[in-house]
Parts: C-alpha cells; sequence; structure tokens
C-alpha cells in the first residue's frame, strides 16, 4: 500500500484505538486490571529507576522545547509555514487531551502500586498521546526525506506507553486511548499540511 494511502487511514485507525482503550475500561476493567498487573514493576526491579528517567521524556517539559527547536529550524530554514502547522498540531492535540481528561476525569491506579508522582486524571494518558503527536508529526511533516521516521515514531510511542503503565499510573485503557486520539488527531491535522517549500537553486 502507498505511503499516502496508510497515512490516509490514520484518523480511521485511532478513532478505534481510542474504542478500544474505553472498552477497556468501561466494558472490561477486570481485562484492564489484570493487564495493568502483568505490565507493571515491582518496587524493588531494578529497572526502575531507568524507567522513571525515560518516562521524563514523555512529559510536557520536554515535548514543549523539542517542538519549539523543531519549528524555529524549520522558520530558519524559510520553511514558516509547515513550522506554524507543527507548532498548532502539537499544542492543540495537547489540549485536546486535557479536555478529554476533565470530561472523562478517570481515576488512576491504586496509590501503592504507582512509581510515579502524578496528580491529573488518567484518561487518556498525556504522555503516550503527547509523545505520539510529537513523533507522528515529525514522520508526516519529513514523510518524503526519510522512511524510516515512521517507524521510529510508532516505536518511541510504544515504549513511552509501556513505562506509564511499567510505573503504574496509568491504565492500558488510558494508554491505547492515547495512541488513539494521537493518531486521530494528526490525521485530520495531515489534510491542512503546507506544501513543503520549493528549492530554488542557482545553474552554473
Amino acid at each position: 500500500m502507498p505511503a499516502v494511502s496508510r497515512l490516509s487511514l490514520m484518523p480511521l485507525l485511532g478513532l478505534f484505538l481510542m474504542m478500544a482503550g474505553l472498552g477497556l475500561w468501561q466494558i472490561a476493567p477486570t481485562l484492564d486490571l489484570r493487564l495493568l498487573m502483568a505490565l507493571r514493576l515491582a518496587p524493588s526491579d531494578p529497572a526502575v529507576p531507568a524507567v522513571q528517567i525515560l518516562t521524563i521524556f514523555g512529559g510536557l517539559a520536554l515535548l514543549a522545547p523539542f517542538t519549539l527547536i523543531v519549528a524555529g529550524g524549520l522558520a530558519l530554514r524559510g520553511d514558516r509555514r509547515r513550522a506554524l502547522w507543527l507548532v498548532l498540531t502539537v499544542a492543540s492535540g495537547r489540549i485536546a487531551v486535557e479536555i478529554a481528561k476533565l470530561v472523562f476525569a478517570r481515576e488512576r491506579p491504586p496509590l501503592a502500586g504507582r512509581l510515579d508522582v502524578v496528580s491529573s486524571y488518567s484518561f487518556p494518558s498525556a504522555h503516550s498521546a503527547g509523545t505520539t503527536i510529537l513523533w507522528l508529526s515529525l514522520a508526516v511533516l519529513f514523510a518524503a526525506r526519510s522512511r524510516w521516521l515512521m517507524p521510529i515514531a510508532l516505536g518511541v510511542a510504544t515504549v513511552m506507553g509501556w513505562s506509564r503503565m511499567a510505573l503504574g499510573v496509568h491504565w492500558p485503557g488510558d494508554v491505547l486511548s492515547g495512541f488513539g486520539l494521537a493518531l486521530f488527531w494528526v490525521g485530520i491535522a495531515r489534510c491542512w499540511l503546507p506544501p513543503a517549500p520549493r528549492r530554488i537553486t542557482a545553474a552554473g
């Protein structure tokens, strides 16, 4: 299937994953709990400190500056419209996540099992959604330059989603819906992606 066709399926796949995550919570909460227990790390696990550091990279404190750095680089190269597209896509996606959290108001997994400090609602996972939105946006933005960006984006998103469950701060349904929201958001935003500016080269 051509790359363009695959990208056009992103909103549909996103809706499917959002519904799957919602279904885990509302229809199969026991399965949601069992999956969490299987994926969660024990407090004594030697991998916990590394995962706690890893999960920081999915937070707004690092995603926002990284987005602005990439957008700034695009703007300096004369690609201002696509730089603005990147900032607006990532920022609006994050706002959508925060609104969804307030609407659904799902409580976090039990406090006794958490290995990270959190205070917001649980559904959907902001770390999973935010990381996926940023990296998918980059994959779409630079699709013509590298075919490896999409697998990298999906890999980074998967690792970040796993880290939130491993630390016991998100239900699997939260993570699935975070992925779904990101796919839907970037898939829709892709419709407004400006074309890359044409490079004019001097002959001779």
